[in-house]
């Protein structure tokens, strides 16, 4: 070997030291750098050159590559673990929300408050005299259909809520898939003329690692350092194109629906984790199913009760009655979705009582309904035909009129049709379901008009007698449970979920605790491991400058002796 090799030698040391010091500083620079990844610099010899027969020696050391410490596999997982703790944290979240707007087992949840009424009609049954207590079972009826309805919309702000974060969350995945469109690219441009772009690396895998917070992300790499992102295996950005995500909200019946979809080209998106599919999860899974239970009950309280309160007699007759129930067509047949009736009336009669307020006299007349085949108009028609001394008609927004005639008064009973509860006449609820549910002004105004008797025999009480049973009674509606039972087990059902929720949140993060403790090992910076390795390059430093000056002697005794 010439002394000119021996120089190239010690110079490549020099270099290559000189490098895996930068390395390792750069390492140590970077130790609390969010989403860094540690470079780790792979020195290799340089090719051997011939110094005499069957004898070769190296001419030095080489930079094979500078590399980002990083497990694919590793990563992947801890991002499943990202996306599945975020899920469960809005799980947790909103299961939480809900339970607190319920506030069950505290003196004003509504099982509490649904106890009370029923109660002070057991207490209107022995005095159903007492204006005191009438006024009393009114209010408690107020109270009930207030907490009802302020529930209920309750859970339509909270279902709001997690519109708007849907969209905003929708909003961010954009947000990231075009950042993470435009990092690639300059991964692509920048590698096609030398090696590995480690810094804009980091970024990219930052930004994912972010987007895994929103949604479950498939990675997929190309030799041209492009990436691929799927969710669910739809892809939504290909290497520099990001075909970005949509929020699509369609009118179904009442009911508003939510779906994710790819923007590109409309492709529906099935997301189960990450902070989005908690949001859609709880959105269909939790907060609509408790609205849909809360209306339920509603609207079987609604109608059980004006069954019974509608064939029941107050203390008043009616000079003029209005129904409550307004109808989409009259002439429509009364259970048809055509009609807009809200309650189905069963094939059965009705009585209607006609009083004359001098004499007392009151005469009964049987009027026959039949929700499949009658409509309101031929209600109308038979009540004209067969109670005199009374006209029925369409009354304002379609609903059932009826005036006695000057002298007279009217009231009603036995009613096996359920039709006097369905069109709203004599009732004590007003409404259908939870948004609208309300005690009728007129028992507001005068609770004298309160139906707590039966079989026009003053003071018996049996009306409020059986509504105060009705709390023991099961509906077939509500799957053969009593309202109380019915309510309980929804409450309870999600005090289940609500605990599954805060043990998930527990051991998601548990595990994406341990996925990043165990990449942080691998990708992670440990200063004690970098200040060894600083010490380590500057000995090879100084032993290649020390090797240097050894040939440069060498060099100069030469050329003193020539």
């Amino acid at each position: 070997m010439s002394i000119n090799g021996s120089l190239q030698v010690g110079r490549s040391a020099l270099l290559a030291s000189q490098a895996a010091l930068q390395v390792a500083g750069n390492n140590m620079a970077n130790a609390s750098t969010p989403g860094f990844h540690r470079r780790t610099i792979q020195l290799t010899p340089q090719t051997t050159e011939a110094v005499g027969r069957n004898a070769r020696v190296g001419r030095g050391v080489q930079i094979n590559s500078i590399r980002r410490e990083i497990d694919s596999g590793l990563q992947a997982r801890l991002r499943d673990a990202i996306s599945n703790q975020n899920q469960a944290l809005m799980n947790q979240r909103f299961l939480t929300s809900i339970e607190t707007l319920q506030n069950e087992l505290t003196d004003n949840d509504l099982s509490t408050t649904l106890s009370r009424f029923f109660n002070s009609f057991s207490e209107l049954s022995n005095t159903p005299e007492d204006s005191a207590v009438r006024a009393l079972v009114v209010q408690e009826g107020v109270v009930l259909a207030d907490r009802i309805a302020t529930m209920r919309g309750d859970y339509s702000r909270v279902i709001g809520e997690v519109d708007n974060e849907i969209t905003a969350t929708v909003r961010s995945i954009n947000d990231l898939l075009e950042r993470t469109a435009e990092a690639n690219a300059q991964i692509v441009n920048t590698e096609a003329t030398s090696g590995e772009e480690s810094s804009l690396r980091d970024l990219r895998d930052q930004l994912i690692d972010e987007l895994a917070e929103y949604v479950e992300v498939d990675v997929i790499e190309h030799p041209s350092g492009s990436t691929d992102i799927l969710i669910n295996s739809i892809p939504v950005l290909l290497a520099g194109i990001n075909r970005g995500v949509e929020v699509r909200k369609e009118s179904v019946g009442d009911a508003l629906e939510v779906s994710i979809r790819v923007a590109d080209d409309g492709t529906t998106l099935d997301v189960n984790t990450g902070r989005l599919g908690g949001l859609i999860g709880q959105r269909d899974g939790t907060v609509s199913p408790v609205i849909d239970q809360l209306n339920t009950f509603a609207k079987e309280l609604i109608f059980q009760v004006n069954r019974i309160h509608s064939q029941g007699q107050g203390e008043l007759g009616f000079e003029q009655l209005v129904g409550t129930t307004m109808l989409d067509d009259t002439s429509a047949a009364l259970n048809s979705t055509n009609s807009g009736l809200p309650f189905t009336i069963e094939n059965g009669s009705f009585f209607v009582h006609v009083t004359h307020q001098e004499t007392g006299i009151r005469s009964a007349f049987q009027v026959t309904a039949n929700g499949d085949t009658d409509s309101l108009d031929d209600i109308i028609t038979r009540l004209n035909a067969t109670v005199p001394d009374m006209v029925a008609s369409v009354g304002l927004g379609s609903t059932l009129r009826m005036d006695a005639s000057p002298g007279y008064e009217l009231s009603f009973s036995n009613d096996t049709s359920g039709a006097l509860a369905a069109l709203g006449v004599n009732t004590f609820f007003t409404g259908q379901s939870a948004a609208d549910i309300d005690v009728h002004a007129e028992l507001i105004a005068d609770p004298q008009r309160l139906s707590a008797d039966t079989g026009h025999i003053s003071g018996n009480g049996g009306t409020a007698v059986t509504i105060a049973e009705l709390q023991d009674v099961a509906q077939s509606a509500l799957g053969n449970s009593t309202l109380r039972e019915f309510w309980q087990d929804s409450v309870n059902k999600l005090a289940v979920r609500s605990n599954a929720a805060n043990n998930a949140v527990e051991s998601t993060g548990l595990v994406t605790e341990s996925l990043n403790a165990q990449v942080q090992a691998v990708s992670g910076v440990s200063i004690d491991e970098e200040s060894l390795n600083l010490l380590t390059f500057q000995r090879q430093f100084q032993a290649a400058a020390r090797f240097i000056n050894v040939i440069d002697e060498t060099l100069q005794t030469l050329l003193s002796i020539v």
